[in-house]
């Protein structure tokens, strides 16, 4: 028994700097991971705000046919949802078109004219705002692209 306990003494201080140098291995995986994992987490928190300005800026420009004509506005508003990431740029464009089996474009200066569209009435308008932002990662992977463009439209029809 105290020969035993001797063995195991004398291996316990043999090993004594083999759990610090595993350490020391693995340590730099680990931490690529997690700045992996952040950068990971940063982009779609990215996205998820492009694409929620996006839809702001053509909330905005639905809710008329006089806000629809705003553009400058709807990009504005777009903007300011994003303000919690930087570069963002939104552009905004209005689009009208006669409803029917193949949808016809039509001049939106026409939107309130009721004969704009036979058998139907004044045509159809909508929205679009576009917005942009590129994405830049915190460390340069390899094999990955360090910066790259997050984008979203979104589009409603003007009430």
């Amino acid at each position: 028994m105290r020969t035993l306990l001797r063995n195991m003494l004398r291996a316990a201080r043999e090993d004594r700097g083999s759990a610090m140098i595993e350490f020391a291995l693995v340590f730099p995986l680990l931490l690529l991971m997690c700045l992996g994992a952040t950068d990971f987490g940063r982009l779609f928190f990215h996205a998820v705000t492009v694409a929620n300005a996006a839809s702001v800026g053509a909330f905005h420009g639905a809710q008329s046919n006089v806000a629809s004509a705003q553009y400058s506005l709807m990009e504005q508003r777009a903007t300011e949802d994003a303000d919690n990431i930087s570069d963002v740029t939104a552009t905004a464009t209005r689009f009208c078109e006669c409803p029917g089996e193949t949808p016809v474009a039509i001049d939106c200066s026409q939107a309130t004219d009721v004969t704009a569209c036979p058998g139907y009435g004044p045509p159809r308008a909508y929205v679009r705002t576009d917005v942009r932002q590129t994405f830049e990662t915190l460390v340069n992977y390899p094999g990955i692209p360090s910066s790259t463009s997050v984008g979203r439209d979104a589009f409603m029809r003007v009430q």
